[in-house]
C-alpha cells in the first residue's frame, strides 16, 4: 500500500499514441488523413441511418434528452454520469447503465486521472439532465490505443451518455462519511472511534500492556489488508515475506493509513475506515477499466490501483502493529 506519485498526463498520452518512426510531417498528414475518412464514414452512417446529429469540431453528437435549464461542467467539477460505449458497428466496449440498478460513475471532469479523454472531450458539451449520443473519431476518443479485439487502432467510438449531475466537495464528503457511518452501523462497529479529516478507528484486539505506543516521527512495521466497503480486496500483505515498514509523518503512505496507525500501539489490531481525501481520491479512470492493468503492463503508467479502487472510493484497512521504533 503505497502513496501514487501521479500517472501520464493526457498529452504525453496523446504524443506517444500518434509517435511514428517516420517523419512528424508525414505522421500528422496519415493521422489527418484518418481523420477525414472516419468523419467520412460517421457522416454516411448518420445519413444512412436517418440520426439528425450535429458536427462540433472532430465529433458529432446527437440531443437525445435536452434540459437547457441544466449545469454545464468546468474543468475541475466532480460529476456523475451512466454511459454505453460501443464502435460504430456495435462491438460492446464498457457500460454503465441506470437500468442496471448500480449507481453512477464519479470522477473529476477535465483532469488527468481520465487515462484517455473517451467520454471528457463530449461532455463539455452537455448540461446536467441531458442525455446524448456521440460519434467519434480515434483522435477524439481512444487517440489510436488499442487492446485486443474490442478496442482497434482506427476504433470510431459511439457512445450514449447521461450527464446525472455535478456536486460540490463539500457534498461528496458528507455523502462519504454517512457511507461510513452507515457501514459501522450495518457491521456492529459501536466501538468506532472519530479521528481527524474523516477517519475512525476501530480497535479489535489489545495490544501488549508495556507495548511501545506509536508517536510522530515513530518507525513502524505492519501487516494489513486493504477493502473496499463492498469487501472487494485490493490489496494485503499478510502473506508477504516481510511486513510494510514506514515512519509516521514521512508521507509516505496515504494520510488516512497514518491517521490511523497513529492510534495503535505495538501487538494491537484494529480497523481503520476513511473517506476518499484520505486515500486515493479521484484514483484512476478508464473506459473499460481493463486499460489501465494494460497500460501499467506496458510500464506506460507507475500505478495500477484504478482497475480496483474507483474514484472517490471510502475504504477498510485491518492494520496489526509489529514493530515501533
Amino acid at each position: 500500500m503505497k502513496k501514487l506519485l501521479g500517472w501520464f498526463l493526457i498529452g504525453t498520452m496523446i504524443g506517444y499514441w500518434s509517435c511514428s518512426d517516420d517523419s512528424d510531417d508525414a505522421g500528422e498528414g496519415r493521422g489527418e488523413e484518418l481523420l477525414r475518412e472516419q468523419q467520412q464514414t460517421i457522416e454516411d452512417y448518420l445519413a444512412d441511418n436517418n440520426i439528425n446529429a450535429t458536427r462540433d469540431g472532430e465529433i458529432y453528437y446527437e440531443v437525445l434528452t435536452e434540459n437547457p435549464n441544466g449545469d454545464a461542467p468546468s474543468q475541475g467539477n466532480i460529476i456523475r454520469i451512466y454511459y454505453q460505449i460501443a464502435s460504430l458497428d456495435g462491438t460492446p466496449v464498457d457500460q454503465r447503465l441506470a437500468s442496471d440498478s448500480v449507481p453512477p460513475v464519479t470522477y473529476v471532469f477535465g483532469t488527468n486521472n481520465l487515462i484517455l479523454p473517451v467520454l471528457d472531450i463530449s461532455i463539455a458539451n452537455m448540461r446536467t439532465g441531458e442525455e446524448y449520443e456521440f460519434y467519434l473519431p480515434t483522435a477524439a476518443s481512444y487517440l489510436g490505443y488499442s487492446m485486443g479485439t474490442t478496442i482497434t487502432e482506427d476504433i470510431i467510438v459511439r457512445a450514449r451518455i447521461q450527464l446525472v449531475d455535478i456536486i460540490t466537495t463539500a457534498e461528496l464528503r458528507a455523502e462519504e462519511d454517512e457511507q461510513i457511518k452507515t457501514y459501522i452501523e450495518q457491521n456492529g462497529l459501536a466501538d468506532a472511534d472519530s479521528l481527524s479529516q474523516g477517519v475512525y478507528y476501530i480497535r479489535t484486539e489489545e495490544g501488549a500492556a508495556d507495548g511501545a505506543e506509536i508517536n510522530d516521527g515513530s518507525s513502524v512495521e505492519v501487516r494489513y489488508t486493504g477493502t473496499l466497503l463492498d469487501g472487494t480486496e485490493f490489496d494485503s500483505n499478510v502473506n508477504a515475506d516481510a511486513p510494510l515498514p514506514f515512519t509516521i509523518g514521512g508521507n509516505r503512505v496515504i494520510p488516512g493509513f497514518e491517521i490511523g496507525t497513529s492510534q495503535m500501539k505495538l501487538g494491537e489490531k484494529g480497523i481503520v475506515l476513511m473517506p476518499s481525501s484520505q486515500a486515493y481520491e479521484e484514483s484512476q479512470l478508464a473506459f473499460p477499466a481493463e486499460i489501465i492493468d494494460d497500460l501499467f503492463d506496458q510500464q506506460l503508467i507507475n500505478s495500477s490501483i484504478g482497475s480496483t479502487i474507483p474514484p472517490f472510493s471510502p475504504l477498510r484497512f485491518d492494520i496489526e502493529v509489529v514493530t515501533v521504533n
